[in-house]
């Protein structure tokens, strides 16, 4: 007697237990198909705090900018200082550039000036990092390791009835185990990401259209000078300290790259326009 009850107890187990992994897969099912609805050009909403809407903008909804499984992010609009205040890419005093005085002298006294790893805006991504995100949003980022190749884009501006090229060095282990990070002007330039026009590369600072620095150092040409986004959306250069023949408020555009197997849930907020707004937890 005592043997048979304990045959049905087990049996009862074993159905249990395949219940619940049915029930498990359907929900993994579920969620996965709910991640496969997000497209390029979505916005997702995580990591809100006081100083950051949480808007991120979907660049690539299938590969990371690794080439790797998962999304490649960037926030929707720019993010200054905790106190609002403009970011530098590197505050190197009251050095200016120009045409007469591109900055030689000073970038020879100090290699690795436009340099990204231990530039300044690099140490405020990874404070943004530490400060905005929860556990779960954290874990869910892929620390990303990346090289950038040298290249040239057309200049916004033409000069004697010419248009000249900017030219970027490459960065090797421009990204080396980063979460949050900046763009590069590659990235900045690709239509693969959505960036056809200058006008889908204009981001703002407090609804008011504003320069943002990239992580791409300029050729020796201009030897103080990094990739930098205009107000209009134009991609050129710009002084590290943004001490210029003209000042501007230079502001950060971050991205990141997403774990999708990490996504728990998602939630519709809004669709307009061919695309969605979607509310995202993580487990």
């Amino acid at each position: 007697m005592f043997k048979k009850k304990l045959f049905v107890f087990a049996g009862v187990l074993v159905m249990v237990c395949c219940i619940c992994v049915g029930i498990s897969h359907f929900m993994e099912q579920k969620r996965m198909e709910q991640v496969q609805q997000i497209e390029q050009g979505d916005v997702l909403i995580f990591g809100k705090s006081d100083s950051f809407d949480g808007q991120w903008l979907v660049l690539d909804a299938e590969n990371t900018n690794m080439g790797t499984d998962g999304m490649f992010l960037a926030s929707e609009n720019l993010l200054g200082s905790q106190d609002g205040d403009t970011l530098l890419f590197r505050d190197i005093g009251d050095v200016s550039v120009s045409f007469a005085d591109r900055g030689d002298a000073y970038a020879e006294a100090h290699p690795g000036t436009t340099d990204y790893q231990g530039s300044d805006i690099q140490k405020w991504c990874q404070s943004f990092f530490e400060n905005n995100l929860s556990e779960e949003e954290q874990n869910a980022l892929i620390a990303t390791e990346k090289s950038d190749d040298a290249i040239s884009i057309q200049a916004a501006i033409s000069m004697n009835g010419k248009t000249p090229s900017v030219d970027f060095d490459a960065a090797e282990n421009v990204l080396n185990g980063d979460k949050i990070f900046l763009l590069s002007a590659e990235e900045m330039t690709n239509k693969n990401y959505g960036f056809e026009e200058n006008d889908s590369r204009v981001a703002t600072y407090n609804g008011e259209a504003a320069g943002y620095y990239l992580r791409s150092p300029h050729s020796p040409s201009f030897p103080l000078d990094v990739g930098f986004v205009f107000a209009n959306g134009a991609v050129m250069d710009f002084p590290v300290n943004a001490r210029s023949m003209f000042s501007m408020k230079t502001y950060a555009r971050v991205a990141c790259n997403l774990d999708k197997s990490r996504i728990k849930k998602v939630e519709l907020v809004s669709e307009a326009d061919g695309h969605r707004v979607w509310n995202i937890s993580f487990k």
